[in-house]
């Protein structure tokens, strides 16, 4: 996992600790670093976070559309909706990002 983040800011990786932190507490919750980011993973997939040069990139899954304007964007995927929302630290990470999260787990 220390691979990702080799030549990202010391901000991004904070933002990541802040959220592994946060999910990686909750139950059946599994982790897996890939060449390019870290997926969690309940029964599927419900977060993804991807270390970028200027930011950490979060996609999260609900089976509605999201109109938010915090949300970098949201389109379809699958059945489902695909959120995402970008952090350049971790004073950007919200409690509505968890929420989002939560309810991605949920439907996972």
């Amino acid at each position: 996992m220390d691979d990702l983040f080799l030549n990202k800011s010391d901000d991004i990786v904070l933002a990541f600790d802040r959220i592994l932190q946060e999910v990686s507490g909750w139950e059946e919750v599994e982790i897996s670093p890939t060449k390019n980011c870290v997926v969690f993973v309940r029964n599927k997939t419900f977060l993804v976070l991807k270390p970028m040069t200027k930011w950490l990139e979060a996609k999260f899954y609900h089976d509605k559309i999201m109109d938010d304007p915090e949300l970098h964007s949201c389109t379809p995927w699958n059945s489902k909706f695909q959120g995402i929302m970008r952090f350049q630290n971790e004073m950007q990470i919200t409690p509505k990002f968890f929420r989002y999260c939560k309810q991605s787990f949920q439907i996972s």
